[in-house]
């Protein structure tokens, strides 16, 4: 594994956002097993959805753009830019979005999704699985 620091470009990934259409979310995780051994993280664009989700990673959220809302058993977290929440795993949340916005995560461990046994992520491309 490479331990060189990374810098990520929102604008490698802008034109996903730009290209989201009317109901969708892209999700780019920049850190993941490929380059960290202990957590993982990156870019989340939402537009008017609802996405169901059994959480099984510990996970931070800061909102970048627009209003986000994690619902978390059925309670409604709502986020502004600036804002940020952790949401403890082995939760059944949504992640929702009523118009345009963008999100940071952060997620441990590093390897939610193969401890999770999961081989695809809605909006996270299969390359990035």
């Amino acid at each position: 594994m490479d331990k060189t620091p990374k810098v990520f470009r929102m604008a490698d990934i802008r034109h996903r956002k730009d290209n989201l259409g009317e109901n969708g979310t892209y999700i780019k995780p920049f850190v993941t097993v490929k380059n960290s051994e202990s957590m993982a993280g990156g870019i989340n664009f939402l537009n008017n959805v609802s996405i169901p989700f059994d959480l099984p990673c510990d996970e931070l959220i800061y909102c970048f753009e627009g209003t986000f809302r994690l619902v978390v058993e059925g309670v409604g977290y709502e986020l502004e830019p600036g804002d940020m929440m952790f949401a403890p795993k082995d939760q059944h949340v949504k992640y929702e979005a009523d118009q345009e916005c963008t999100i940071f995560y952060a997620a441990y461990p590093v390897n939610w999704k193969q401890l999770a046994g999961l081989t695809e992520v809605p909006g996270i491309d299969p390359e990035d699985m």
